[in-house]
């Protein structure tokens, strides 16, 4: 069918634009459908590697209810390896990390522990992780350990876990017998807990205790 003069006229526009044009669209096509099948698969990837990292920590639970530590650290050793980048990985560290502290080992537990301090992809784990890595490094008291403490306690600390990190602060001078210093860090801590009651009630009677040993409130 013969087509009228404006039909010819907009055929003959759209070919002028693709012309110009064409290339351009295919390219940002091309960009959107491969942004778009690399964000599925690393979804798919995600999801296939916590649903292994699942398996291998039920595993690690396995080992823990028979008792069997050297199969704990292996099986927390696997997480780490393999699925880093999952919470199950920090979660498995902590857990080994009280194993081997339990098991008077504090060198295998500062391992596990500073792993997750550095490595564990959820903020709440890693804040727990740091906080318990410092207070085991305070426990042991040589100069290289509480210098280690004090280079994690000069970091930032995890956002909602700060009234901890300052009450670690005040262990640190407490255990450097100035109670002075430890002091004002422990009231510090406790005006954040007393405006922060998602707080559990034990974390405010054991820093009351810690501020009555240096001279109250």
């Amino acid at each position: 069918m013969a087509l009228d003069l404006e039909e010819q006229e907009q055929i003959a526009n759209l070919k002028s634009f693709w012309n110009r044009f064409g290339k351009y669209i295919i390219g940002v096509a091309t960009v959107a459908l491969f942004t778009y099948a690399a964000m599925s698969g690393w979804s798919w990837y995600q999801r296939s590697q916590s649903a292994e990292a699942a398996k291998l920590y039920e595993t690690l639970l396995s080992t823990l209810s028979k008792n069997e530590r050297d199969k704990t650290f292996l099986a927390t050793d696997d997480l780490q390896k393999k699925y880093g980048g999952t919470t199950y990985a920090a979660m498995g560290s902590l857990l080994a990390a009280k194993i081997a502290s339990d098991s008077n080992d504090p060198a295998k537990a500062q391992a596990y522990l500073k792993w997750a301090a550095d490595k564990a992809s959820d903020d709440a784990y890693r804040a727990l992780a740091q906080m318990r890595l410092v207070s085991l490094l305070i426990d042991q008291g040589s100069d290289a350990a509480m210098s280690d403490a004090d280079r994690i306690l000069k970091g930032k600390a995890v956002k909602g876990f700060e009234p901890l990190w300052i009450e670690r602060r005040g262990d640190w001078f407490l255990a450097q017998k100035k109670t002075t210093e430890a002091r004002t860090q422990y009231l510090d801590a406790w005006k954040l807990l007393e405006k922060d009651k998602s707080f559990p009630e034990d974390s405010r009677r054991l820093l009351k205790v810690k501020i009555d040993a240096v001279g109250g409130m």
